[in-house]
């Protein structure tokens, strides 16, 4: 049996460094284009992919499966059933591959045209190990048992990154700093997530433009780019563009159709020409970490770019939870003080939907509810108001698991830097 490693490897993400960093929010950097041509451009061809794929993508295992094969491989072992096989993933169930429980030296497989060994001690960690994900150490062979977690730690933000499963056949979620990137364990994972963001700002058409505010996985460019939108996407840290080369479900972003943009999106928007897209998606970090991506300053640059019919949709967390309540109150103030006509709550999509003239409310699909999805605010509406909803028995916990991406810790009350913007 092999002896195993795991360790935990950090890499360093290329560092940018600027002053004048408003409070309370990130490093602003510079635009950093990801190729020449400019998203105002209106030939539009194939983008040049931001990093090259892995060649070869190595395999990812997680909790889920590897439990599953313990599991199967003590019930073979105890009821002497001989050899036992079971379908597993090393791709997050893009593809499915049969494994052995019961060859001596662990997992034995083949992925991608080599072979690999994950050692019983290996998996046992795996197992063991609820937020991690695996992938075998680099070198020409993958046989060596040596298995590490998929963790970097970014020099733009100085935090922490790594994948996380979000459920047995999920696609996964991105830790920053030990919180997650999206929505998962509650009645949605985070292609459902993203299904709703999307949805919220419907339709999006073939040869729409796109604009996603913070890539993270790019989920959103994505899924908006597979419906055939002209989707540009603006990440702060290229450390996420590692992460998205690590992920199957984000390599669309590698296959040249995605505008990816570097910088912090405050800036960013700002090289944009007038009335430039038709849909914009803007998934911040919290109030705290990213406050300028909040700022009125940054929602009239977002009306400004957005197209006479266009729509705009901002993640807020939970707009019922004590934590999203707040923060949708001051986004709703400040959206409509920079001149949107029609700003609305969509709790299902856990955002607001903001646009330049009235919004047409969207039904909600779920049988559970006969409410609409979404609650009108405008001007005479008392802002105050919006967004509460009642809140959940168990409001710590809701201010936790609701709050944006990264948010957990912090008091995401915002009504103090209201009167700043």
């Amino acid at each position: 049996m092999h002896t195993a490693s795991l360790r935990t490897t950090h890499t360093a993400a290329s560092t940018s460094s600027a002053s004048n960093v408003p409070k309370g929010s990130r490093r602003r950097r510079a635009v950093a284009r990801a190729k020449p041509k400019s998203p105002s451009d209106e030939a539009f061809g194939p983008f040049a992919p931001p990093l090259d794929p892995l060649d070869p993508h190595p395999p990812l295992f997680c909790f889920y499966d590897a439990r599953r094969v313990l599991e199967a491989r003590e019930s073979s072992v105890s009821e002497g059933a001989g050899d036992a096989t079971l379908e597993v993933s090393f791709d997050f169930y893009a593809t499915t591959t049969r494994v052995s429980t019961t060859d001596e030296r662990g997992i034995a497989s083949t992925w991608n045209g080599r072979a690999f060994v994950m050692p019983w001690d290996v998996v046992t960690t795996i197992a063991n190990d609820e937020r991690g994900v695996y992938e075998p150490e680099p070198s020409e062979a993958w046989d060596g048992g040596r298995w590490r977690k998929v963790v970097t730690f970014s020099d733009d933000t100085e935090r922490a990154v790594s994948l996380m499963p979000s459920g047995p056949k999920t696609w996964p979620t991105a830790l920053i700093a030990g919180f997650s990137m999206h929505r998962f364990g509650v009645g949605v994972d985070p292609k459902e997530d993203t299904e709703k963001k999307l949805g919220a700002v419907a339709p999006i058409r073939k040869g729409a433009r796109v604009l996603d505010v913070c890539t993270g996985l790019a989920y959103t460019a994505s899924m908006a780019a597979a419906r055939g939108a002209h989707v540009t996407t603006i990440e702060l840290d290229t450390t996420m563009t590692k992460m998205c080369r690590m992920n199957p479900h984000s390599k669309l972003l590698f296959s040249g159709s995605i505008q990816q943009l570097y910088g912090n999106g405050a800036d960013v928007v700002k090289t944009f020409k007038d009335g430039e897209f038709d849909r914009i998606i803007t998934d911040p970090p919290t109030f705290a970490l990213a406050g300028e991506l909040y700022s009125a300053e940054f929602y009239a640059d977002l009306k400004r770019i957005l197209k006479p019919k266009g729509k705009v949709y901002h993640y807020i967390g939970d707009p019922k939870s004590a934590s999203g309540g707040s923060v949708a109150a001051g986004v709703v103030r400040r959206l409509k003080a920079v001149g949107f006509g029609g700003v609305e709550i969509d709790y299902d999509a856990h955002g607001i939907i903001a646009a330049h003239d009235h919004i047409k409310l969207m039904k909600t699909s779920s049988s559970s509810s006969s409410s609409t999805t979404t609650k009108t605010t405008t001007s005479k509406t008392d802002s105050k108001k919006n967004g509460r909803g009642g809140g959940k028995k168990n409001a710590a916990r809701d201010r936790r698991r609701d709050a944006p991406r990264g948010s957990r810790r912090f008091n995401l009350d915002d009504d103090d830097d209201d009167d700043d913007d």
